[in-house]
């Protein structure tokens, strides 16, 4: 109980900080929302260009047909998942940069919950963006979304913020290791746009490249909040992605924390956590 108290204790110093950070820049969350209403209405447009033919587009069917739907899930969650991907790795930069790296390994606290708190403010904020997609899509521009679903689509955003923990601690050290070299953020991110099926169904690539997009997390998730969201599917039905999706955060995450742990002892006995 003890240690579930001193836990969050520490979420909440972490997450306070960021907060009184955030205040001191009130214009940023103006701008942060009218950026996504901005893409919104782009795709939205993009969207009138394609009715001629999105009933003919035989592999939107199975998303509910409308490819404004398929196209703003799939923004609204790469972009989800792309920020939470890069938290990681920029809280720890930031603290390089800051010279707080060094003095917050010091404390007691073990370094699980110090990656989890220094990203804590990023990752909510970044649910919050995620929903405002939703939210402009089903209000301003009428697209149908099934809220008798959110249990589902609440898991789905839960098991796609561990599977991306899992990549993003493990992009976190190498920024310790090697300060500005992350080739795990930027290369899993352009797979990601490029086979998970963000703006097009991955269903229109040949099928080896479709069973290489399998492996990606992002694929998994936005198959199955669009079969959730955009035509109510059950739990059932995306039972596949639910089991995916666990196993890879279960399997990621304990392998990452070792990468991590090993990254920041490299860097103790090299005598470079100050430098940056």
């Amino acid at each position: 109980m003890k240690r579930a108290w001193a836990l969050l204790r520490l979420l909440w110093a972490f997450l306070r900080r960021d907060i009184q950070i955030a205040a001191s820049y009130r214009l940023q969350f103006f701008f942060q929302f009218a950026g996504v209403l901005s893409i919104c209405i782009t795709f939205f447009f993009l969207s009138l260009m394609m009715r001629r033919v999105e009933g003919g587009i035989i592999q939107l069917e199975k998303y509910g047909g409308k490819y404004f739907g398929f196209v703003l899930v799939g923004v609204a969650f790469s972009t989800y998942m792309d920020a939470a991907l890069r938290t990681f790795a920029q809280a720890i930069r930031q603290a390089q940069i800051t010279g707080t790296f060094e003095a917050m390994l010091t404390t007691r606290a073990k370094i699980g919950p110090l990656i989890a708190g220094s990203s804590l403010y990023a990752v909510l904020f970044t649910s919050l963006r995620t929903v405002a997609f939703l939210v402009f899509g089903a209000l301003i521009f009428q697209q149908e979304v099934h809220l008798s679903t959110w249990p589902v689509a609440l898991l789905f955003m839960g098991l796609t913020l561990t599977a991306t923990m899992a990549l993003g601690i493990f992009a976190a050290g190498f920024i310790v290791l090697f300060k500005q070299g992350d080739p795990v953020t930027a290369g899993l991110a352009g797979l990601s746009w490029l086979l998970s099926g963000i703006i097009y169904p991955k269903e229109i690539l040949p099928h080896w490249v479709q069973q290489v997009a399998g492996a990606l997390p992002l694929t998994h998730t936005l198959e199955a909040m669009r079969l959730v969201l955009l035509t109510g599917a059950p739990l059932e039905v995306v039972w596949g992605s639910v089991v995916y999706l666990s196993a890879f955060s279960l399997v990621g995450i304990p392998v990452a924390l070792a990468w991590f742990i090993y990254a920041v002892g490299r860097a103790r006995v090299a005598g470079s956590l100050a430098n940056y």
